[in-house]
């Protein structure tokens, strides 16, 4: 019981972490940043990219090992709906990962990246659409929770 709650635990504070790294790169990415908010940006994205992990595998944990049992998740509506949003942030968020990692050349030689108004706005609606997306995942789990999708 105690490895279940703990489990439960990583996973709630894995996602917390996640959009947390989501709102401080929409709070950051602007048209002027210096070098240091660019490598704040990108240590960011790479919180985001571990906190992510983290969500999967403790997500994983609970489905295979901690709660119901993978019948019960993989024949509920709601859980294959999460999934499929899950998955759907990931590859939406390799754009700004490729554009950050972009930029690790002229952090290098301490030069700030050069971003255009156009690319600042596309970063700003992905990040945006990320979130709505990962608000549908709460959605979803809340309704599994309470036994909608059977």
């Amino acid at each position: 019981m105690l490895a279940a709650s703990l489990i439960a635990f990583g996973h709630f504070i894995s996602l917390f972490a996640l959009i947390a790294a989501l709102v401080l790169q929409l709070a950051l990415v602007s048209e002027s940043m210096g070098v240091a908010i660019a490598r704040r940006i990108q240590r960011a994205d790479r919180v985001y990219g571990v906190a992510a992990m983290l969500v999967l595998t403790f997500g994983f944990l609970r489905v295979i090992y901690f709660e119901k049992g993978s019948a019960y998740y993989f024949s509920n509506t709601f859980f294959l709906i999460k999934l499929g949003l899950f998955i759907a942030v990931g590859l939406i968020s390799i754009y700004p990962t490729f554009v950050y990692s972009q930029w690790s050349k002229k952090l290098k030689q301490e030069i700030a990246p050069t971003i255009s108004k156009h690319n600042v706005v596309s970063l700003k609606r992905i990040i945006h659409l990320e979130l709505v997306l990962i608000g549908g995942i709460l959605l979803c789990a809340s309704l599994m929770a309470k036994g909608f999708g059977r």
